[in-house]
Order: structure tokens, then C-alpha cells, then sequence
């Protein structure tokens, strides 16, 4: 009786691992397109998707020779974007793997159209990632700009990657993805504010008479809902950055007061408040900064061990980042009547009745709104000396 237990265990467990197919859906790697970018300009059809795909023995061997392109780039039309990658099996014999795409990146012309409609594809494929970066390219195709290489790394992709991520060291630039666009289209109260990428010329150095371009991150896009309206330069970015408590790093330059130099203040620690009041039809923006930093260049033989003249400084150190946040504001305002900076939903927050009648018109509502900026800059450190290098 044990015996025939045993034999009805035994066939029990080789009848069960019989039926475990183990990576039934399994794609091996030497057969897949894995691609790096993609790039959405219009097509013929309606679309023209821009693929890069990566050569897994180019990356490999790492020469280093820029004559020897680790990728390859596949295009295709149609009506819709899913039609365009499939599109791409007709003249490629990989099937397109997005999987480990690290951006989306779509031309200003697609842009200003409208976006939503070619993120429902994006949505619903279950390859393809939220987290993407989603970059608008300005004054020139997603095409043109995918190809560009002006860095060390040789995949324009991963180069792409690194340069959108610099924004912690500058501030006067975003990092958006696809999640955070839709968060922003699908919120009352806040528009989406986009990464931009621009194809720019590369200044020569040396005899080198070749002209090469690289890619600038500087900047930002303004969008109304799903539609894009205009472009912030990168101070006015850093506008943006100051009053949404984004700025981490980069440096203050203004005039020093009772001169003809200029002092630069390296940013330690930046923190905002933004606050609305809402009084019958009169509406109140307001903005509180505050930062400290350390003096990296004075170009003045003022003394800076003198505690009046720190001061001094940071009064001006403080009037230079009201003057870049009211600027920023403003123009966001008046010219492109979009709340990137979510006061909308402050408002909703603080009054909830109120907000049931302003929701459907607040932009506008936000464009006739008052603002109050107040800044408080503190200079905790003057670097490894405390005297001008000019006498």
C-alpha cells in the first residue's frame, strides 16, 4: 500500500512538472529590434515614427570609432503610431522591442496639434513604460535631433538620457515623462511643462572645419491641456524651477551693488511656498522663496569678511531671483494663459466651493490673477578665501 502511495506521489509530481512550460513567451535577445528612442514627426499618412535601434556587437566592442554607429534607424508611415511600428516588419527583420526605449521624443508640428491621441497607444502596449522621458524637440524634426551625438556617448539614446537628467545641476532645465504629462493633462488645476531638446551647432575648436551639431536640454515647453503654446528660455525656466521648489543646484549672477563687477552665488539648498487667496472676484498669487548658497566668483575688491557687505549682497542675491520668478510668471500669464505651476489646485484644496465655478475657466482666471513674489537669499559661505583675487 506504501509502495503504490509512493508511485501515485512520483506520478503526480512528473505529470505536474510535465505540464510547466517554464518561459512559454520567451524572445531571445538575437532576434529582437531593441530599440533606444523613438521619434514622432508627420508622415505621409498622418505619422512618420523614427526608430533607434541598438547593434548589441557594435556596443560591444567599444572601439570608440564615431564612423563605426552602434545603432541603426528604421522609419515608417501611418495612420496612427501602432500602425507605423508595425510598419516596420516589412523592411526589418527584427521584431521591435520598446521595452527599453529610454524616451519618447515628438517634433513641435505634432505638438501644437495635439498630443493625446498618440499617447493612447503608449497607455495600453504592454511593452511600453510610463517612465519614459518625453521630450518635445524645437525648430527641427524628432528625425533630425535622434541622430545627434555630442557627447561621450556614442548611443545617441543613452547620450539623450544623460543630458536630460544634467537638470539637478543647472535648474534651467525639466525632466518629464509620459506619466507626468498625463498626470498634469488629466488634473483640474495644472497643465503639463515639458523637457525641450534643440539641435544647435557645436563651436569649433581648433582646425577642425567640419561642422558638427550637439544637442542643448536648456529650456522648456509650455502646453494648454494636450496642445503645446509656446517655449520657456532656460532663466525663465529656472522661474518656473524656483516656484515649484525644483531648483537643487546652479548658480546666481548678479550686478554687486555699488560696482561695476559681478558676483556669483553657487545654490545650496532652494525651498518654495505657493499660496493663492481668493477675495469674491480678485484672485492672489503668491510665492514665497527662500535659499542659501556660497559666493563662487567676485569680480569687485569688495571685502567680504565685512558682515554689511554679505548683506548687501544678499539683498541683491534675493532681487535677482524675484526679478527671474516674476519675469517667469508673467510670461507664463499673459502670453501663454496656462497654470504649469499647479496654483489651480491649491486653490481647490483651500476653497472647495469656490473652485466648482472657476474650474472649467481657470486659466483664464489665472491669467488676470495678481502676484506677489517674496525672496530671502542667504550666503552662508564665501568659498576657500575670503579676499578678492582683484586688488
Amino acid at each position: 500500500m506504501i509502495i503504490l502511495k509512493r508511485a501515485f506521489v512520483i506520478t503526480l509530481i512528473v505529470a505536474i512538472t510535465l505540464s510547466l512550460t517554464g518561459c512559454w513567451n520567451r524572445r531571445e535577445l538575437n532576434t529582437l529590434g531593441i530599440i533606444g528612442l523613438v521619434g514622432v514627426d508627420t508622415g505621409n499618412n498622418g505619422i512618420k515614427s523614427t526608430f533607434e535601434i541598438i547593434k548589441p556587437e557594435k556596443t560591444s566592442k567599444g572601439t570608440g570609432d564615431k564612423s563605426q554607429t552602434p545603432v541603426t534607424y528604421m522609419q515608417a508611415n501611418g495612420s496612427t503610431l501602432i500602425e507605423s511600428f508595425r510598419a516596420v516588419p516589412v523592411r526589418f527583420e527584427r521584431k521591435l522591442f520598446v521595452s527599453h526605449a529610454k524616451g519618447f521624443l515628438f517634433s513641435e508640428e505634432v505638438a501644437r496639434k495635439g498630443l493625446i491621441e498618440n499617447l493612447d497607444m503608449i497607455l495600453r502596449d504592454h511593452e511600453l513604460r510610463l517612465t519614459m522621458h518625453f521630450i518635445i524637440i524645437k525648430d527641427s524634426t524628432a528625425s533630425d535631433a535622434m541622430s545627434v551625438t555630442g557627447g561621450i556617448n556614442t548611443i545617441p539614446s543613452s547620450y539623450v538620457e544623460d543630458l536630460v537628467k544634467q537638470y539637478k545641476v543647472h535648474s534651467t532645465s525639466v525632466d518629464t515623462n509620459i506619466l507626468d504629462f498625463l498626470k498634469s493633462y488629466y488634473s483640474k488645476g495644472i497643465n503639463p511643462l515639458v523637457t525641450v531638446l534643440k539641435k544647435v551647432k557645436k563651436d569649433k575648436v581648433g582646425k577642425n572645419d567640419q561642422e558638427e551639431y550637439e544637442l542643448s536640454v536648456e529650456g522648456s515647453a509650455v502646453f494648454l491641456k494636450d496642445r503645446l503654446v509656446g517655449f520657456l528660455d532656460g532663466p525663465e525656466t529656472r522661474g518656473y524651477n524656483w516656484v515649484v521648489g525644483k531648483v537643487s543646484s546652479g548658480v546666481v549672477t548678479f550686478p554687486t551693488p555699488n560696482s561695476n563687477g559681478l558676483t556669483s552665488v553657487e545654490i545650496f539648498q532652494a525651498e518654495s511656498k505657493m499660496d493663492v487667496e481668493v477675495n469674491g472676484n480678485d484672485i492672489k498669487i503668491k510665492v514665497k522663496i527662500n535659499m542659501n548658497g556660497m559666493i563662487d566668483e567676485e569680480t569687485t575688491t569688495i571685502q567680504l569678511t565685512d558682515p554689511a557687505v554679505i548683506e548687501i549682497l544678499e539683498q541683491a542675491n534675493s532681487q535677482a531671483i524675484k526679478q527671474e520668478v516674476e519675469h517667469t510668471l508673467q510670461k507664463v500669464q499673459k502670453e501663454y494663459k496656462s497654470d504649469v505651476f499647479g496654483f489651480g489646485q491649491i486653490v481647490h484644496r483651500k476653497y472647495p466651493q469656490q473652485w466648482k465655478n472657476m474650474q472649467d475657466n481657470w486659466d483664464e482666471l489665472f491669467s488676470q490673477a495678481s502676484i506677489e513674489v517674496e525672496t530671502e537669499a542667504k550666503i552662508t559661505k564665501t568659498g576657500k578665501s575670503t579676499l578678492p583675487a582683484k586688488e
